[in-house]
């Protein structure tokens, strides 16, 4: 596992660090060494991701939001970025968690897009990282540019990029192919016509055209088209600037210059792929007690053995302290909420209640909406129906302490997270951003669902599933959100759903839905306090009850409460992460909270 694992760990914390293609002029993810065949296996890949869960304007500011942003996606703990991602990297390497365990935690959280996205483990095009990376490079290579322009050229610039290209394809290349590739890229030669001052055009070429050949044939066959068209394209460019030399004596520097850029690109996509498909023959392995075993033994070599527990561990110790004085009574308000659910045929009908707002009206949970709604962004954790937990003490502290970290107020930052978590900070933080979102949704239909009610309008309950969706994806898409934007997104698609055509209504309507919406987001609000409960006793049900049918309908009976059936699917979907990272760290971290628990009478 270790020697398969060196050949594909990733190079993105040193990216970080650098942040400039200064020295290697691309940002280089990967480092593969290969000696076999001279083309990659034919791994096609999807076009996946897993978007960072942002929380927007209006949702930083009601939940205390301290400057932090979790990662794109909840695999992302392998698809991360921005100022949080810089955070995770510092603790990571302040603990010497090495990359490969990274690696094996995704494929163990089931991040199988992991894959798929290996390029972009860091990366977000809106994060200051990806923007700062964009401007630094394109500094480098207007700096090169520059310096072609100059009346004495600085060449040594150039052959060390040519040196790059032919190092960087040596390193990819079957060992057979060494020598043909040195010959071809001859650097003595280069210099001789770089600094002779009568630069040869087709010497330039042929080394620009034999090192697109080269990284061709060691490309998947199924990328063969593609690749030949995206060559002929460039050729064509460089044959342009280069019959403008009438114009500039230094074009055909330029036009090699461009060509070196490219050829670069065209190598980090390579090496990209190739550690994919070296991944992808390893996922079943990475996937198996292996996978735990390995875990276990990189946890042991930064933290120490379980017996060291009490000493090494006291972020975790303080995180189970705090969940051991409530773990009993939630653990028995679950069990009892199952035998309710149980004794009332699934429907538990003594459960649902009218809710009043302090504006007068009522709205009965019976009517609400059952048409579920999907979040498209929430991460793919697995396919499988996650376990119910059966009581089992440890099973019982790590779930219910993983909700409370990602149910708090203020966002969660890695200096409060258990060591035993320190690889999942972007996965957590993701949730928390749901969580967020779902109570702000939640609260702003239920308010909306109390002025229709005032005004009798029609088909109220199609008008609010479709006001439900929209604002679901407005909250998605919009980072910096505020509640006005979430009024005219409301009234907006509420304004074709009822037939509501007059102006002034809407006004009236659009003024009273931002009134009632800032009072209550306030947190002491006890519309606020309603919504909160609900939504995070939704989510007990699921990470105590699993992601089969208890633990959806324990879900669904809550949420009905206040008019948020329609979201128990987004909610399943995010519980699911936290039962699975619950799963992962038991198995991993067993011994350790065994000791803890043992020591401390948790």
């Amino acid at each position: 596992m270790e020697c398969a694992l060196s050949e594909t760990r990733t190079k993105f914390f040193q990216a970080k660090e650098r942040g400039s293609p200064i020295g290697s002029p691309l940002t280089s993810f990967l480092s593969p060494n290969i000696h076999g065949s001279p083309s990659s296996p034919n791994a096609r890949t999807h076009n996946r991701s897993t978007p960072t869960q942002k929380p927007n304007r209006v949702v930083r500011s009601l939940f205390k939001e301290d400057g932090t942003t979790p990662s794109k996606s909840h695999g992302s703990s392998v698809a991360s970025s921005s100022h949080s991602d810089a955070q995770l990297g510092s603790s990571i390497e302040k603990h010497m968690v090495t990359e490969n365990a990274l690696i094996v935690n995704e494929f163990l959280h089931g991040q199988r897009v992991f894959v798929d996205n290996f390029n972009a483990i860091d990366e977000d095009k809106n994060s200051i990282n990806a923007k700062m990376r964009e401007i630094m490079e394109k500094a480098f290579w207007d700096g090169i540019m520059e310096s072609m322009r100059q009346d004495e050229p600085d060449f040594d610039r150039v052959i060390e990029l040519v040196r790059e290209v032919r190092d960087e394809i040596c390193e990819l290349a079957p060992q057979s192919w060494r020598e043909e590739i040195t010959d071809a890229i001859d650097l003595e030669i280069l210099a001789q016509v770089l600094k002779s001052g009568n630069l040869d055009i087709h010497y330039l070429g042929r080394i620009l055209e034999f090192a697109l050949i080269t990284l061709q044939k060691l490309s998947a066959p199924a990328n063969d088209d593609e690749m030949k068209a995206a060559n002929q394209r460039l050729l064509k460019e460089l044959a342009e600037i280069c019959e403008a030399r009438e114009n500039s004596e230094n074009s055909p520097a330029l036009a090699m210059i461009k060509g070196l850029r490219f050829v670069l690109e065209q190598i980090q996509v390579l090496k990209t792929e190739i550690s994919k498909a070296r991944i992808r023959l390893m996922e079943p392995l990475l996937k198996g007690p292996a996978a735990l075993d390995y875990l276990m033994k990189a946890f042991t070599n930064c933290y120490g053995s379980p017996s060291e527990a009490c000493s090494s561990l006291p972020m975790t110790m303080r995180w189970l302290s705090s969940v051991s004085n409530c773990k009993d009574e939630e653990w028995g308000e679950h069990q009892n909420s199952v035998s309710n659910l149980k004794a009332n045929d699934s429907s538990s009908q003594e459960l649902l209640t009218s809710i009043t707002l302090k504006t007068g009206g009522s709205y009965n949970s019976k009517n609400s909406t059952q048409i579920p709604f999907v979040n498209p962004n929430s991460s793919n954790v697995t396919g499988r129906e996650q376990p119910e937990c059966k009581g089992d003490k440890v099973d019982v502290l790590v779930r219910l302490g993983l909700l409370k970290l990602v149910s708090g107020v203020s966002g969660l930052t890695p200096d409060a997270l258990p060591e035993t978590f320190m690889l999942n900070f972007s996965r957590l933080r993701g949730v928390q951003a749901e969580i967020q979102k779902i109570i702000v949704i939640s609260t702003s239909i239920l308010i909306f669902r109390q002025i229709l009610s005032s005004e009798q309008a029609s088909d109220m309950e199609r008008t609010i599933s479709n006001c439900t969706e929209q604002l679901s994806e407005f909250l998605n898409c919009v980072e910096d959100a505020d509640i006005e934007g979430i009024v005219d997104t409301i009234i907006g698609t509420s304004r074709h759903g009822d037939k509501v055509t007059d102006d002034k209504n809407l006004q009236l309507r659009k003024s009273m839905m931002a009134r009632m919406l800032a009072k209550s987001l306030q947190a002491e609000d006890p519309v606020f306090k309603k919504v909160s409960l609900a939504v995070y006793l939704a989510f007990r049900g699921v990470v105590f009850g699993g992601s089969g049918t208890h633990g959806r309908k324990l879900a669904e009976t809550v949420l009905r409460r206040v008019g948020a059936a329609s979201l128990t699917e987004r909610v399943v979907k995010e519980a699911k992460v936290l039962v699975v990272a619950a799963t992962v760290s038991i198995g991993v971290h067993g011994p350790w909270y065994a000791t803890l628990i043992g020591t401390c009478d948790l």
